[in-house]
């Protein structure tokens, strides 16, 4: 006859408290989706994506082949504030730094602009051009002209 194992009523200590504390902080941290942690960042996910790929997110894991990331480490990685969180400054975004420059300022900065591109556009041009005439020069030099 076969002799059952013998169980022990509790499990060793190192084991139950490792998985413990694992299923603690499974409860108290929210997971986010590439899509939401973009999105509370204010953000691309494909930025999003880029730190996951950089090891920004260290605690992020794949879920049913999605990765899911800790909020904790959206806030560490410096893309996302908690409403807790009362001790970081708010950022201010770009929309209000312009708003408080006046729009002389402005339109002069998207003049200086559009004249770098159209300075741009010519030298593109140029070298068009010259590669162009590049090619009609070797073409006629092997007789296919």
């Amino acid at each position: 006859m076969r002799q059952q194992p013998t169980i022990s009523p509790e499990p060793a200590p190192s084991l139950t408290r490792r998985h413990l504390g694992r299923r603690r902080a499974a409860v108290t941290e929210r997971l986010l989706s590439q899509e939401e942690a973009a999105r509370l960042a204010g953000c691309s996910k494909d930025t999003v994506v880029r730190a996951r790929r950089n090891g920004r997110f260290p605690n992020a894991r794949l879920r049913d082949r999605r990765w899911a990331i800790p909020t904790d480490d959206l806030a560490a990685a410096g893309l996302y504030r908690s409403l807790g969180d009362e001790t970081a400054a708010p950022a201010e975004p770009k929309e209000a730094e312009e708003a408080a420059e006046p729009s002389a300022v402005q339109l002069a900065r998207a003049l200086e602009r559009v004249a770098a591109l159209e300075d741009l556009v010519a030298r593109q041009d140029d070298q068009l051009a010259f590669l162009r005439q590049l090619t009609v020069d070797t073409l006629t030099k092997r007789g296919a002209l």
